[in-house]
């Protein structure tokens, strides 16, 4: 079967990319996703809000809509022939939505052709920026489409089943990201070798890993380097009730940083806020409901901070 390393990011300049994960369900990420696609589009960037979690789709209840009336339902079965044709406008100017409403059971891990063809069009639709509102879990779909994304973004709660499932999450995607530099050649072998030696070489991570393919075949091991260079995904830490849960957000950059060698941006943390539940009971976006609200403003500020130093990345 072949593989999406045909499909990588840097083919996808227009529209920019984000995909919001969380490793498990629960932990805010459609509220997340919605608010930052409201707060981009008050920017003057034209977006589309994508919900690509088939099997529990919400966004357009979070942004404050009805369910659409074409969703990418209508695309995975061919009824529309392009993924624009799905594009919904919100209540909010330069807000689109595509609903992953509707869907049937056996749409929930769509086929390998179904994302290839799904992933093909996002580059086509003309807006700034997509954000992917991924499911919940670590599955091949989940993470195919967090590694096409320029901004791969996941929401964690301060709480060890959460942090946990964010680590297997991180280490899942990073292994899938690396496996696309094995089929370059030699690259394989020089991985088989080190694992057959993994006790002598004293291999316990992959950042020894890489470190001892890079003695074995200098050149595979540049090759799982420059994959593993790409992978640079961002954490944000949500609904934080306590003082010392803010710190969490820095531990855990530091932990991936020290086992796998790569670097997690720390995005922010946003605190416990009655107001995103009172907005959801409104079937309202928390940005519109309560737009001075701790939480939308948590919301703005990470928004701001992925702008900075990025400004030739978006355009702006």
């Amino acid at each position: 079967m072949r593989d999406l390393n045909h499909l990588d990011v840097n083919t996808l300049t227009r529209p920019r990319i984000w995909a919001i994960g969380g490793g498990k369900g629960g932990v805010g990420k459609s509220v997340i996703t919605a608010n930052m696609a409201i707060r981009l589009a008050q920017m003057g960037k034209r977006c589309v809000a994508m919900d690509v979690d088939l099997g529990g789709a919400n966004l357009h209840t979070v942004i404050g809509m009805p369910s659409p009336d074409y969703t990418l339902t209508d695309f995975i079965r061919k009824k529309v022939d392009n993924l624009r044709d799905v594009m919904t406008p919100t209540p909010v100017p330069n807000l689109w939505i595509i609903s992953g409403s509707k869907a049937l059971m056996d749409m929930a891990n769509p086929k390998y052709t179904q994302k290839e063809k799904m992933i093909r069009h996002l580059s086509l639709l003309d807006v700034d920026h997509v954000l992917l509102d991924l499911g919940s879990g670590s599955g091949f779909n989940i993470l195919d489409f967090f590694l096409i994304a320029q901004e791969g973004i996941l929401v964690i709660l301060p709480e060890p089943t959460s942090v946990e499932n964010a680590y297997h999450f991180i280490k899942a995607a990073f292994y899938r990201k690396l496996k696309r530099a094995t089929k370059k050649s030699g690259v394989a072998e020089a991985v088989d070798r080190a694992m057959e030696e993994k006790v002598a070489r004293g291999i316990q991570s992959p950042r020894t890993l890489i470190r001892n393919v890079l003695e074995i075949n200098p050149e595979a091991g540049l090759a799982l380097q420059k994959e593993a260079s790409r992978f640079r995904p961002s954490i944000i830490v949500n609904q934080i009730r306590r003082l010392d849960e803010r710190d969490l957000g820095k531990d855990i950059s530091i932990a991936c940083h020290d086992y796998f060698g790569i670097d997690v941006k720390f995005l922010g943390s946003i605190d416990e806020d009655d107001c995103v539940r009172q907005a959801i009971k409104l079937k309202k976006p928390v940005m519109d409901a309560f737009p001075g609200c701790p939480f939308s403003q948590s919301i703005q500020s990470i928004v701001n901070n992925l702008f900075i130093g990025q400004e030739a990345w978006f355009g702006t």
